[in-house]
């Protein structure tokens, strides 16, 4: 049996351990691909997969839920808070990307192949600094300091975007 108190002794240290992700490229080319399709299908030196972004129009940027809602032109009855959770979880579910994703840093260039204002909502609220979680509880305070997220997407999910970047 594992005495209780042995265990916390740790319990107000800060964790030391990095975790970092150089991709996957390298497999890739091990599998028989050349290292120029490589390069050519997966433009992100050492990244394995596509960077895509996802901004919310301007209009959106820095707002409180009620104008948010009244931007998408949503009725927000008795709850407005219930109402945009509602709509950004069902965005979600439509959403073809993998159940977690990579967070990395925005940039201007990265492809947006969901421009719409709910994709971005679900997006933006459900992501940390570092991972995008679908199964994560939404945080609508995300959007009165973020306006835009960029994820790290595995190549099988690719396919399934359509390119409607700007």
């Amino acid at each position: 049996m594992i005495e209780p108190a042995r265990l916390l002794h740790n319990m107000s240290t800060p964790p030391k351990s990095v975790v970092k992700y150089a991709g996957l490229s390298k497999a890739v080319t091990a599998a028989g691909q050349s290292e120029t399709h490589v390069r050519r299908t997966y433009a992100h030196n050492g990244v394995f997969g596509s960077i895509i972004a996802f901004r919310l129009p301007p209009a959106m940027r820095l707002q409180k839920p009620a104008t948010i809602l009244e931007q998408l032109g949503v009725n927000p009855g008795r709850d407005l808070e219930k109402t945009l959770l509602d709509l950004i979880e069902a965005r979600t579910k439509e959403i073809a990307l993998p159940d977690a994703c990579v967070v990395v840093p925005t940039k201007p260039g990265h492809k947006l192949p969901w421009t719409d204002a709910p994709a971005a909502l679900a997006i933006i609220s459900k992501s940390s600094d570092n991972i995008w979680l679908r199964s994560k509880v939404p945080r609508l305070s995300a959007f009165q300091t973020i306006t835009a997220r960029s994820l790290l997407v595995p190549p099988a999910f690719v396919d399934q975007m359509e390119d409607t970047s700007e």
